[in-house]
Parts: structure tokens; sequence; C-alpha cells
């Protein structure tokens, strides 16, 4: 039987202890103490999240994603991360208003975690792409505040704060990368926080060498979004190619050089009425693209 939580933990009724048949594995739902993990008292990883596929085997209304179950959150949106050249899910991007939080699991040794090594890392490939970053003491245990380098439009170089998470697990460890305003500002961060720490890990029996990035799984309906979502980009190129024809057409100048629609209409030419069965109808622009709520990237799809 295996307990978790050394403060109090849910119990087993009678008739639940009766039902279990032999050699069952008892796990009891870990039931935090009261206060904010990190604020008000210590966070403590088995008790306050993320969790252990042992420790929370419900899905309780989680997306299952495989190696991540993932809280279902109203206002959240979720693009799947896909590996260039395999093809295979590692990971996925949350969207929380402004800001972001990009979550991917690794495989991890037994004895020991690896945070403190990834984390130097992750610092020195800041710096020594011209960012910046510094450990600080988070409510989960310590984090890189960074400054990651880019290119604003205009082609200068322009900075974007990121807060790196790290939360070592039984044989696995969780990666956070958060952007946005949550990723300087630690009021905006604290329900991404409170996020992380519901989501549950299934890292699964096999032996796996460690930092292997463990494959997601799509969630149901995933194939039938990436085909909705390519055909919403094909009408809505085919519209604007139908548009921008219309408008050519539209702008085309006629023999005489006239651009009127009318003239080319051969509506009111020389000054009388013209025979109407020698006249076209009237062309008009057709209408602009319709707004889709479809995903930008069709191997990204984005689910609410």
């Amino acid at each position: 039987m295996a307990l978790f939580g050394r403060r109090k933990t849910n119990r087993l009724s009678d008739e639940e202890l009766l039902d279990l048949e032999d050699g069952d594995e008892v796990v009891v739902r870990p039931e935090p103490a009261e206060g904010e993990p990190g604020v008000d008292r210590d966070w403590v990883r088995h008790e306050d999240g993320p969790y252990d596929i042992t420790e929370w085997r419900e899905l309780d209304g989680r997306i299952d994603l495989g190696a991540l179950r993932i809280p279902s959150v109203k206002g959240m949106q979720m693009r799947l991360d896909i590996e260039q050249g395999s093809g295979r899910v590692i990971g996925a991007t949350l969207g929380f208003g402004a800001s972001q939080a990009q979550v991917q699991v690794f495989a991890a040794p037994r004895t020991e975690g690896i945070w403190d090594e990834l984390r130097a890392e992750i610092a020195r490939g800041l710096v020594d792409s011209g960012g910046a970053a510094e450990t600080v003491e988070g409510r989960m245990g310590k984090e890189l505040r960074a400054r990651m380098p880019g290119r604003a439009p205009d082609g200068r170089v322009a900075y974007q704060p990121a807060r790196f998470l790290g939360i070592d697990g039984p044989r696995w460890f969780l990666r956070v990368v958060v952007g946005g305003p949550a990723a300087s500002d630690d009021n905006q961060a604290r329900g991404i926080l409170a996020f992380v720490r519901r989501i549950v890990v299934d890292r699964g029996d096999e032996p796996r060498p460690p930092r292997e990035v463990l494959t997601l799984t799509p969630p149901k309906g995933f194939a039938e979004a990436v085909a909705k979502e390519a055909e919403a980009r094909r009408e809505q190129q085919a519209q604007a190619r139908r548009a921008a024809a219309a408008d050519a057409l539209h702008k085309a100048p006629t023999a005489g050089g006239s651009t009127d629609a009318t003239s080319v209409a051969g509506v009111g030419l020389g000054g009388g009425a013209a025979a109407t069965d020698a006249a076209e109808p009237p062309r008009h622009r057709a209408p602009e693209p319709a707004p889709t709520d479809a995903p930008q990237a069709p191997r990204n799809p984005d689910f609410t």
C-alpha cells in the first residue's frame, strides 16, 4: 500500500476497502495543507503538485495527452508543439490571456534531479546568445528569470522576458517556460503557477535515458481539428484569390483607357442608351474573406 502526503489525507471508506482485491495498489490522494504554497508555507511537490500518476490517477476533467494530463481551464488556449522532421508532439503551449506557458516533460534519473544542472546550461546558452539570465528563489523552488534576444519588426534586437520553472519528479522532469506579462510579474504568474501544480505526469515504466523528451499523445478530435483547419485555410486562400482576381478586373482599363466600371460593362457609352443584349452584367468585388476561428498553423491546432 502506497501512501502519499505527510499531512492529513483522504481516507478510503470501509466499502472501498472491502472492494479492493488482493494485490491492488492503494493510492491515497494527497491533501495539501491550508495556505498558498510558496507564499503562506513551503511548497512540497508530492503534496502540492505537479503530481505523479501514482499520486493522482483520476483525470478529473484534465486533458489526457498521454505523458501529461493538463487541467482544462475556461478561456485557456492550447497548441500542441510538433517536432520538425519526426512529427512527434513534444510539448504543449498554453495561452492565458496575454501570457503563455510551454510545458514539456523529460525522463530523469531515478535517484537524483536534473534541474540544477539544466538551469545552469540554459543560463549559459542565453548569455552566449546575447541575452541575460538570473537564478532566483521562486514559489516552487529555484527558477530562472531571463531576457531572451530576438528581432523586432524593424530588424533591431529586442528582448523578451521569460521565466523558466523546473520540477523534479519521480523519474521525470517537468519544464515550464512562461512568457508575456507573467514572465516578470509575480501577481500575474500566480494563476499559471496554480495551474502547473495541477498537472499530472505519467512517465510510463519504459527505461529511457535521462533528458529524453517524452512524446505526448494528441487528444481525441485532434485529427479532425487538423483536417478542419486545413480546409478552412484552403477556403480562405481561395477567397483571397477570387477577391484579387475580381479586383484586378474591376480596375482593368478599357480599350479607350477608361477604368470606369460602367464603361467596362458597356453601359452609358456614346452618350446614349446601350443595347441591353450587348451589355455585360456589371462586375462587383468579391467579399473579403470572412474571419475564421480556425487555428493559424495546420500542424499546431489550437483548442479552447
